[in-house]
């Protein structure tokens, strides 16, 4: 498998937003060991970057990811359509870090117990599952998804 980096220049075939290397320092400055092959946390992490409704709008309808984008705004500032944001950077790597600890944002939930009997075995479940929040990829991508008060957001109204 192969890391090819987006830069911002619409590379083809990309499918990361960060190098290997990204994810190996960014891990060892938090004092994190990993446990998986950072190029396979590069590529699942990338699953759930490319699922997030971001602000803005692609460059070009050929390129490979959803970055570059158009029409960006952060803090203020407008992001040039040449350039990956910072924030999606860190979404991808505090993604990769939620994985390779056990808690993939796009595994399946199954539901919890809530209520188990052993006697004449009586077993209540949970109806709204067991989620686990990373709020560190929240945090990192709060500032370009769609929806979350950190872009510049449009919608049409119409009169009937």
């Amino acid at each position: 498998m192969s890391i090819v980096v987006e830069d911002g220049t619409q590379v083809t075939g990309a499918n990361s937003y960060v190098t290997v290397a990204n994810i190996e320092t960014y891990a060892d400055q938090r004092g994190i060991t990993l446990t998986m092959d950072p190029e396979v946390l590069a590529i699942r992490s990338m699953d759930y970057i490319e699922a997030q409704r971001f602000i803005g709008t692609k460059v070009s309808s050929t390129q490979a990811l959803q970055w570059p984008r158009t029409g960006v705004y952060i803090d203020g500032f407008e992001v040039p359509t040449t350039m990956i944001p910072v924030e999606v950077k860190y979404g991808q790597l505090a993604t990769a870090m939620a994985i390779d600890a056990g808690n993939d944002p796009l595994a399946s939930v199954q539901r919890g117990v809530k209520m188990q009997q052993v006697g004449d075995l009586k077993v209540e479940y949970d109806e709204s599952g067991n989620v686990t929040l990373n709020r560190a990829i929240n945090a990192a991508l709060g500032k370009v998804l769609a929806g979350s008060g950190g872009g510049i957001s449009s919608f049409s109204v119409e009169r009937a």
